[in-house]
């Protein structure tokens, strides 16, 4: 009996055993898959049909899984060219349900038209969606939807503009549903925006490259407080051009930190957060500095190790060839974060050198349903493409 039980012993220990290496033997790759050809810079993801699969918006073009067959939905203005020189009139495409009809619609803005507008999903019906203004506000350089008002859902739209403004679906005078405009601040301020609770109060803060603003108890109503920020420069403490803004604790501290980057030169960093009382200082951290103009950028648990990592990739003719590095190789990678007090980013490459980067954002999410996540891009080297990840 006993001779039995040590044996049984022995093997559970082998399971266990071989599990444990299988775990740190198992790699993250991925698998691309070319959805379209259009010479676009932004996308979203959603279930635009209700069929719960989801599907990829990259205008003028809907996707549709599972299949990703283009239809198209809108016109576009403006032109690129086969050396990417040009812009089309698109630089927002935030899927939201604007109307509250059950079905999603496309919110979406640029930096030409100098407009916000939103598309509403007909449903099955065929031909171009019907196009509705937002507002006209200057120059719209990107924008998603985020958690503005902190019940969990991210059904509110942060662009980035000169102010420091969000949208929300309410009731507009007319009694029908639109999207509602709300003033965090009139002050200028670089392009650059993000959300996230940087003070740990429950609420999503709102930044800016040279501020953040705290969120009140009623982030309709109430007065946005503003803080000092400097991120974004090529000096540490200046404030300049970011892609997305990130909030997140990198070093598992319980403060929150920043992660960004330069988005027209070298430069991916994560900005520490030291608090003395109220007031909060910000010690700048490399993450990567090997290529530039990334744009875009997403924070995703990638490996399935239960703490976020960042995944980024290089904009193809920003400013049509002007920026620094601009014809070195596209990539698209992701930086597997160890998350302790002295954290490491390990670089891992998605793509590169296969003309695939990213543009104006990028969506990370399991767009199979298999339980990882996967990377939707799309650029001016033409898109939308997909890199499935092979992790499940």
């Amino acid at each position: 009996m006993k001779s039995k039980i040590v044996a049984v012993l022995v093997i559970v220990g082998l399971l266990i055993f071989c599990g444990t290496l299988w775990a740190a033997e198992t790699k993250v790759s991925f698998q691309l898959h070319h959805v379209g050809t259009y010479r676009g810079e932004v996308c979203g993801v959603g279930d635009f049909n209700n069929d719960k699969k989801l599907d990829i918006v990259a205008l003028p073009y809907l996707y549709l899984a599972p299949d990703f067959n283009p239809r198209k939905i809108c016109e576009i203005q403006g032109e690129v060219d086969d050396e990417g020189k040009g812009y089309r009139w698109d630089f927002m495409n935030a899927p939201l349900d604007v109307d509250g009809d059950g079905l999603l619609d496309v919110a979406t803005a640029s930096w030409f038209g100098k407009k916000a507008e939103w598309l509403k999903n007909p449903g099955n019906a065929e031909g171009l969606w019907p196009l509705t203004l937002i507002e006209e506000n200057g120059n719209y350089e990107c924008g998603e939807a985020w958690d503005l008002d902190g019940d969990g859902k991210a059904f509110e739209i942060l662009p980035a503009v000169l102010h420091t403004i969000w949208y929300e679906s309410a009731v507009l005078p007319d009694g029908k549903r639109g999207m509602v405009k709300h003033v965090i601040s009139e002050k200028q301020m670089t392009f650059g925006v993000g959300c996230g609770d940087i003070n740990g109060d429950k609420r999503p803060d709102v930044l800016r490259p040279e501020a953040w603003f705290e969120a009140p108890a009623d982030p309709r109503k109430d007065e946005w407080k503003e803080h000092p920020l400097g991120i974004g420069g090529k000096e540490e403490g200046k404030a300049d051009h970011t892609a997305q803004i990130l909030v997140y604790d990198v070093n598992n501290d319980g403060i929150p930190d920043i992660v960004s980057s330069i988005a027209h030169d070298y430069g991916i960093f994560w900005y520490q957060q030291v608090r003395d009382g109220e007031n909060s200082t910000w010690k700048r951290h490399m993450i990567d500095n090997t290529w530039s103009q990334p744009h875009s950028l997403f924070l995703a648990d990638m490996d399935n190790d239960g703490d976020l990592d960042l995944v980024a990739g290089k904009r193809f003719m920003a400013h049509n060839g002007g920026d620094p590095g601009a014809f070195e190789p596209l990539g698209v990678y992701w930086y597997e974060l160890d998350r302790q007090a002295n954290p490491t980013w390990t670089k891992h490459v998605i793509s590169y050198d296969q003309g695939i980067g990213s543009g104006l954002n990028m969506v990370v999410v399991d767009l199979d349903g298999d339980g990882d996540q996967d990377v939707v891009v799309t650029g001016k080297w033409g898109g939308p493409a997909w890199f499935e990840n092979k992790l499940k």
